[in-house]
């Protein structure tokens, strides 16, 4: 496992698609800051957190590249081949898969609230703005976990970067409709697109927390799904 975590760590270091991947969505929020969309840092911020589908989209594209490329040039089988445990070689890629999703989650919104800071100016102080990006970061990430669990099972489910890529991208999109859509279904106020949808509205509610616990133990079913997945395969 610990051979493994190495292998895998320089290769999320030599890797540039994470950073085109924040490039992209950046450029993206560029033109939405240049043509006057926020008229501050803090309606960007507020935006930025509360729009899911550029997070989703964003993460589901990064992820089928990253995994699904192990699969069409044969490394998987080579790791295999050499002696890894099949768990230890899904358990090291997905640390560094939620760990650039994390990057990716912070990057994104800092990049784009810096530059309209910058650009439109602040409303209140960036003492203030810096702690409410905090907060907002720290509620949205157990809620997006789950999600990005669930990308990544697609992934080792379908194998293929063309069918993953179309599956996860249909979920982001599934996912980014779900608010409007299910709003008024009670028991759906669990789900983390519907907390995340108001994320910037509320406190660390009741509701807020059984979500965010819930997101991560479907986090954990996704990685034993993983890991069960990649167990039964032949190689």
């Amino acid at each position: 496992m610990k051979n493994m975590i190495k292998a895998q760590r320089y290769r999320f270091t030599h890797s540039g698609v994470l950073w085109t991947v924040i490039a992209a969505l950046f450029f993206f929020a560029l033109i939405a800051i240049l043509t006057g969309s926020y008229n501050s840092a803090e309606a960007a911020l507020r935006s930025v957190f509360r729009d899911i589908a550029v997070m989703l989209l964003g993460s589901s594209v990064y992820g089928t590249i990253i995994l699904s490329e192990d699969y069409s040039n044969g490394l998987l089988y080579h790791y295999i081949a050499a002696g890894y445990k099949r768990a230890s070689v899904i358990c090291a890629k997905f640390v560094y898969y939620l760990l650039g999703c994390c990057i990716l989650l912070f990057i994104y919104p800092l990049l784009s609230v810096t530059f309209t800071a910058v650009i439109c100016g602040i409303e209140t102080s960036y003492v203030s703005l810096s702690l409410d990006f905090i907060v907002l970061f720290v509620k949205s990430l157990p809620l997006y976990l789950g999600i990005m669990g669930l990308f990544f099972l697609a992934t080792i489910l379908f194998q293929k970067a063309a069918i993953a890529m179309a599956i996860s991208v249909a979920l982001s999109l599934f996912f980014t409709g779900f608010p409007s859509i299910f709003r008024n279904v009670s028991f759906l106020k669990f789900t983390p697109m519907i907390q995340l949808s108001s994320i910037t509205a509320s406190s660390f509610s009741v509701e807020y927390l059984i979500t965010a616990i819930l997101s991560l133990c479907f986090l954990g079913l996704c990685l034993g799904g993983s890991v069960l997945k990649i167990n039964r395969d032949q190689f």
